[in-house]
């Protein structure tokens, strides 16, 4: 609505909407409002601005009199009265002295205009005298456009049925309107939708978030394309929300799911999260629940399903334990235990298949013989116990009536064979020719 001199943004508007021109019958009136300085972007100085109206019976004039044009402005602006000048009424809004422009918005008036009686679009022509500072001020150019509707075109009261919804309820909208081509624009359609003769429109489909709608008419006169617009909207009770950022500052409740669809994001949660009520939290997912960083559990936990863990599992502290009822290795491999274990007295251990130890099996603080293990009896005067006689009187030939033998008199060795892990050291051990006292453990087939 501007060219590229001026400093100052311009907007019309009309009283009413849209401005029809008037009839052999009747006299339409009419207003103008220029809004000036609305959305400034660089601040800008401005001492006068002179307004052109175009004073004529065709279709680019808007009024054939000219001098009967009414003006008004802002606080602090003096509007000149209309000087019928080449075919313009000229119209001069002069502030009390040099105002700088930052966003607020000062209103030009003209009202009382006879418009005359051809359609089509009329250019009003602005003048401003602008600097970017306050000195050296200069004319810049500028424009603005009005429509002049056909006699008795009607385009109003365009409103929905219903003023909210119920959630995926279709919305019906209804106006009044002369012969003209409507399009109307709403929610996710921007490039509008062509309406039909009626002056009734249901939504394609339901509504679910509140919803602006905008009716376009265009009618062809004067050989311009005129357009005049009205606009409206529907609510949703419980709508559906959707927000670029939302910050909460009260409690929150979601009565269904809530989901990330973005896999790529996050949820923080700076307090803690916690089931509804008295029921626990729970995670239901397929893949299961992976956690990152450190997971600190004070209160008691039950596992329903499988538990992987490809780090460290402990229990630390006075009292902690873990209770399992199978404890297994990883698929295809035996469980390992790298560190003593104590049972506890009270206790049993039952291992209902084989037991193997690569190193030494203790009971009460003593080595466990196995089938295999060999022992030696020795005297305190160094003689070793046999079967048999003895010739050369090292060795004591165990007698067959006599069934104890004390402690204070003997002690055993405990030596290495096939299948003891244990050896004594080798200063303990006696020549090959007293292999003889030796006796093998042998497993008794009964037990």
């Amino acid at each position: 609505m501007v060219n590229a001199t001026n400093l100052l943004p311009y907007e019309p508007s009309t009283d009413p909407k849209p401005l029809r021109v008037s009839s052999a019958e009747e006299t339409e009136y009419g207003s103008v409002n220029i809004n000036v300085g609305g959305g400034i972007t660089t601040p800008a100085w401005c001492n006068k601005i002179t307004v052109r109206v175009p004073v004529g019976a065709g279709a680019e004039h808007l009024t054939t009199e000219g001098a009967d044009i009414k003006t008004g402005a802002s606080t602090g602006w003096t509007p000149s009265a209309p000087t019928v000048s080449g075919g313009f009424a000229v119209i001069t809004f002069t502030p009390e002295r040099a105002v700088q422009f930052t966003g607020q918005i000062v209103t030009l008036t003209l009202s009382n205009i006879a418009v005359n009686r051809t359609a089509g679009q009329v250019s009003i022509a602005i003048v401003e005298s602008s600097s970017r500072t306050n000195g050296s001020f200069t004319n810049k150019d500028a424009a603005v456009e009005v429509d002049k509707f056909p006699a008795g075109f009607v385009f109003r009261n365009f409103a929905p049925e219903k003023i909210m919804v119920e959630n995926g309820e279709v919305a019906v909208l209804r106006w009044e309107g002369s012969d003209a081509k409507y399009t109307m624009h709403w929610g996710d359609t921007p490039a509008g939708v062509p309406l039909d003769k009626e002056r009734v429109w249901p939504t394609p489909r339901g509504l679910t978030t509140v919803t602006g709608f905008m009716l376009r008419a265009e009618v062809t006169a004067g050989g311009v394309t005129l357009t005049h617009t009205l606009t409206t909207a529907v609510t949703v009770r419980i709508p559906d929300l959707v927000v670029r950022n939302l910050t909460v500052q009260g409690p929150a409740t979601f009565a269904d799911s809530v989901s990330l669809s973005n896999t790529a994001k996050d949820l923080t949660v700076a307090g803690s999260v916690r089931g509804a009520g008295s029921n626990p939290l729970r995670v239901s997912q397929n893949a299961g629940l992976k956690v990152d960083a450190v997971l600190n559990v004070t209160g008691a936990s039950t596992f329903n399903g499988d538990v992987t863990a490809k780090g460290f599992v402990a229990a630390v502290g006075a009292g902690k334990f873990v209770r399992i009822a199978d404890l297994r290795g990883p698929y295809g491999e035996p469980l390992k235990i790298n560190s003593h274990v104590n049972v506890l007295p009270g206790n049993s251990v039952t291992i209902t298949d084989n037991l193997t130890a690569n190193g030494n099996i203790k009971a009460g603080g003593n080595r466990v013989l196995r089938a295999g293990d060999t022992l030696r009896f020795v005297s305190h005067r160094n003689r070793y116990l046999q079967e048999g006689p003895d010739y050369g009187g090292e060795k004591e030939v165990a007698q067959t009536s006599r069934t104890l033998y004390s402690n204070a008199a003997w002690r055993t060795q405990h030596l290495s064979s096939a299948s003891s892990f244990g050896k004594e050291p080798e200063e303990m051990q006696e020549p090959e020719d007293l292999a003889q006292d030796e006796r093998t453990i042998t497993p008794d087939p009964e037990l």
